[in-house]
C-alpha cells in the first residue's frame, strides 16, 4: 500500500509549489514532440503539459535530446530534428522561454513563463568529432551526458533499467576531449546512464562539478541506474545535484508504492548528502511511450512512471512532508538545489 497524502500535508505543499520555483531536471519533451509532429499532431506542449506543469509550479524543465537506437544511423539530424521541433513549440507559447544562460535565469525568476533548458542524453550522434559539441551549444544546448545506456565512441553506459549486470569500460580519449570541450563551454555534464568505471574516470578529470539529473540510490533499489553511496558522496563533494528518478523500475516501486519508494530514496540521499545535494529529476516517460507507439502504429498499455503526470509532483513534496522533513528541505529539494546550480554553471550570457 502507497503512503496516502492528507489534505492538511497536501495543502501545504501547493502552498509551497505556488511561492516557489520547482524544476524537473528530466524530462524527454524535443523527443516526444518530434514524434508527435511526425504523426501530425501540432501543439503538443499546450495539449499534453503546460496545464499539468503550471499546476506544480514548475518554473523549469531540463529537456533531453535522446537519439533512439533505431535512429542512431542518422543521429545527428535526428537530433537536429529534435531541436527544431522544440523550438517551434516553444516559440508558439507566450508561457514558455528557453535558458541558455544565467541571466535567462534570473530574468526568468522574475516573471512567470516556464523555461526549457536544453541538453543532450547521450553524445552517441556527435562519434568523435568534438567540435560538433560547439555547434550543438550555438544551437542553445547547455549541456550533456556522455551516453545513454549504450556504448558509444565517447563512453560506455550502465545496462538498462529493467536489466541487472555490471558493465566495464572507461572513457575514452575521445570522451575526455569531450568532458573538456563541455566544461570549456560552461556547459553541464550529466553522469546518468553512465557506467561503474565511466563515473570513476569523470570524478578524475572532471574540473567543474556535474550532476545526476534522473538517477536514485543503488542502496534503497539495487539497479545500476542507480549511484552508490560513494558516488554520491563524490557528486556532492565537488558541488553537484541528484534528481530523484520516478521510473517504476529505477526508483523500485514495481509494487505500486510509489509515493514511498520516491520519498526513501530522496530521504536517504538526505540523510547521507544534505538536503543541499538532491532534487527532483523524474523522467517521466508514458506520454513518450505513447506517441512513440501511436507513431509505430501499436499500443502502449504498461505503466512504468511513479506519477501519472506533471499535476502529481506536489503529491511527492506533500508525502516528504508527512514523514517528517522540514519545509526549507523540502523547497531546496523541489526546486532551488538544481537553480543554484545552473546558477552557478551555466554561462553568464546567451551567445
Amino acid at each position: 500500500m502507497d503512503i496516502r497524502v492528507t489534505e492538511n500535508n497536501l495543502a501545504q505543499a501547493l502552498a509551497l509549489h505556488r511561492e516557489n520555483p520547482v524544476v524537473d531536471a528530466h524530462l524527454d519533451l524535443a523527443g516526444e514532440i518530434l514524434l508527435r509532429h511526425q504523426a501530425g499532431e501540432e501543439d503538443v506542449i499546450r495539449r499534453h503539459y503546460l496545464s499539468d506543469l503550471k499546476k506544480a509550479g514548475i518554473r523549469l524543465v531540463v529537456s533531453s535530446v535522446f537519439v533512439e537506437n533505431d535512429n542512431l544511423k542518422d543521429g545527428w539530424q535526428n537530433a537536429l530534428n529534435q531541436i527544431a521541433a522544440l523550438k517551434k513549440e516553444v516559440s508558439g507559447l507566450d508561457e514558455l522561454t528557453f535558458i541558455e544562460s544565467s541571466r535567462d535565469l534570473e530574468q526568468l525568476l522574475k516573471g512567470e513563463k516556464i523555461g526549457i533548458l536544453l541538453y543532450m542524453e547521450g553524445l552517441d550522434c556527435i562519434g568523435e568529432d568534438i567540435d560538433r559539441i560547439n555547434e550543438l551549444f550555438k544551437l542553445g544546448v547547455r549541456g550533456a551526458s556522455l551516453t545513454w545506456s549504450r556504448p558509444n565512441a565517447l563512453a560506455v553506459g550502465c545496462c538498462k533499467a529493467a536489466e541487472h549486470r555490471q558493465i566495464f569500460g572507461p572513457l575514452t580519449e575521445a570522451g575526455v576531449r569531450a568532458v573538456k570541450r563541455l566544461e570549456e563551454l560552461s556547459m553541464f555534464v550529466d553522469v546518468s546512464h553512465l557506467n561503474d568505471d565511466g563515473f570513476e574516470d569523470l570524478c578524475r578529470i572532471a574540473e567543474r562539478s556535474f550532476i545526476a539529473t534522473h538517477s536514485g540510490s543503488r542502496y534503497i533499489f539495487d539497479s545500476y541506474r542507480n549511484l552508490t553511496d560513494d558516488q554520491m558522496r563524490r557528486l556532492s563533494a565537488q558541488g553537484g545535484v541528484m534528481g530523484m528518478n520516478g521510473c517504476q523500475c529505477i526508483a523500485g516501486s514495481l509494487l505500486g508504492n510509489h509515493l514511498e519508494m520516491l520519498c526513501r530514496h530522496i530521504e536517504y540521499e538526505t540523510a547521507k548528502l544534505g538536503a543541499e545535494h538532491v532534487g527532483y529529476g523524474f523522467d517521466l516517460c508514458d506520454s513518450y511511450d505513447q506517441a512513440d507507439a501511436a507513431l509505430k502504429g501499436t499500443k502502449h498499455v504498461r505503466r512504468n512512471d511513479c506519477l501519472l503526470n506533471h499535476g502529481q509532483v506536489p503529491l511527492v513534496s506533500a508525502a516528504l512532508l508527512q514523514r517528517g522533513m522540514d519545509e526549507e528541505s523540502v523547497k531546496k529539494i523541489m526546486g532551488g538545489n538544481f537553480l543554484c546550480y545552473f546558477r552557478s554553471i551555466l554561462p553568464g550570457f546567451t551567445t
